[in-house]
């Protein structure tokens, strides 16, 4: 095993749990101690957080918070919010960071102190020490360093844990290619799909020989992707999942990466750092072992800027600690499993999740992108286009083989087209384009 802190990765379940309370009540004191939008959001609710003294008490007693929430306090007291008020009197430099803004709803500011940071950084030394990377070794990471957290999170847990980090971001694809066969890094380091167009416009495979690791994440993909994503570059794969509201990544593959299609790999939350509730939206309560729930999450070390019980509006299929065969005391959620729970498309009448379709998709292997268009005939009956670009000559009979595919999987008929030019994203794909008229 590749352990990293035997202090946490040893422990007994019960000791994680009684860990995880201790750190809870010293997060909630120091909310209604300093942070009056907690405060007040508890207020409203009736919640006496002076209760909770347990985990189950937490999910009992405690409301969920989302980005509504956040929004609203912006706009009600610009630029910050209450929320980051404490943390902006302390007069220490802070990290801030914005959402993308990609829901439409608006772009989240959140921020952490040197103190957070720290802890922050340490959560990172799993997900490198797990995937195989010493102190020293050299890193390419493809996300641009920006206002958003996606990037500057990467690049400081990176470069905290020792890594040479190459932040390539800003180069376009020829140039990350040439830097990749220049330097010649260990590890890719960045975002799932931009890693798939790297290797769909590179002129070798694989496109950098000295690749011994993919640190994908940042978005959710199917299982094929990830199994293409090793083929194409030769290389394990170690995913990784987090937020910009939880300013860090905290759930890592460990050192048996992604698993298998039959029996997918475990997304480790890492409990010692951060309570993740794995929840059915209907009832508020805990989904059982192998079952799909929302993801509810509260930091235990987010002191001057807490984090309680933040709903992400991402799901997952939740497994306990026994799941993973490395033996860690700790839950997590299936690798290949997040998506979406807003990011749902009603066609024909029938809701369609974008993963299952990604999923399906990409277990051709022909295929290198991607994208549904949606529209409507005279009548306004729902039309669905799959756009499909391949890496070479689509084989006779290709279009029909997808659609009956997408048939038996979703149940809806669909027009697959092979197209010569689908466009792909730099950072999060978008694959799907909804211009029906209602």
């Amino acid at each position: 095993m590749r352990i990293h802190n035997p202090r946490y990765e040893r422990l007994d379940r019960d000791a994680v749990r009684t860990l995880q309370t201790e750190r809870l009540g010293d997060v909630l004191a120091a909310a209604m101690a300093t942070n009056p939008f907690y405060r007040e959001h508890w207020r409203r609710a009736g919640a006496d957080v002076s209760r909770v003294d347990s985990l189950e008490a937490l999910a009992a007693l405690v409301p969920t918070v989302e980005k509504a929430d956040f929004l609203a306090d912006q706009r009600e007291h610009p630029p910050w919010g209450e929320r980051l008020a404490h943390a902006v009197s302390l007069r220490e430099p802070l990290q801030i960071y914005t959402t993308s803004g990609t829901s439409g709803q608006g772009v989240e500011v959140h921020a952490q102190t040197p103190r957070e940071l720290a802890s922050m950084i340490e959560m990172y030394g799993y997900m490198f020490r797990w995937a195989g990377l010493e102190p020293g070794d050299l890193a390419l990471l493809t996300l641009p360093l920006t206002m958003l957290g996606g990037g500057r999170i990467e690049w400081e847990g990176a470069v905290g844990y020792g890594l040479t980090v190459l932040p390539a971001g800003s180069y376009d694809a020829a140039r990350k290619l040439d830097l990749l066969r220049q330097f010649r890094p260990k590890a890719l380091y960045g975002s799932t799909s931009y890693f798939g167009h790297l290797a769909a416009v590179a002129d070798t495979q694989p496109p950098c020989d000295s690749i011994e690791v993919l640190l994908t994440g940042l978005e959710g993909v199917g299982f094929s992707y990830l199994e293409n994503l090793a083929a194409s570059w030769q290389a394990p794969v170690a995913d990784r999942f987090g937020c910009t509201q939880l300013r860090s990544d905290f759930m890592f593959t460990c050192e048996h990466g992604i698993g298998s299609a039959a029996r997918p790999g475990l997304l480790h939350n890492l409990d010692p750092f951060m309570i993740t509730e794995v929840i059915d939206p209907e009832t508020g309560r805990h989904v059982a072992d192998g079952e799909f729930g929302e993801l509810v999450v509260t930091s235990l070390y987010h002191l001057d800027n807490p984090v309680v019980r933040c709903r992400l509006r991402d799901g997952g299929i939740w497994h306990d600690a026994g799941y993973c065969p490395c033996g860690r005391p700790f839950g997590g959620v299936e690798v290949a499993s997040v998506t979406r729970t807003d990011d749902v498309h009603k066609v024909k009448g029938v809701l369609v999740f974008p993963q299952a379709v990604d999923d399906l998709v990409f277990s051709f292997t022909e295929v290198d992108e991607y994208e549904v268009v949606l529209t409507s005939d005279a009548r306004l009956a729902d039309i669905l286009t799959l756009r499909v670009m391949t890496h070479a000559a689509a084989p006779e009979g290709f279009p029909e083989a997808v659609a009956q595919a997408l048939h038996r999987k979703i149940g809806i008929h669909g027009e697959v087209v092979v197209a010569a030019d689908v466009p792909r994203s730099t950072y999060k794909a978008r694959r799907w384009r909804d211009e029906r008229e209602r």
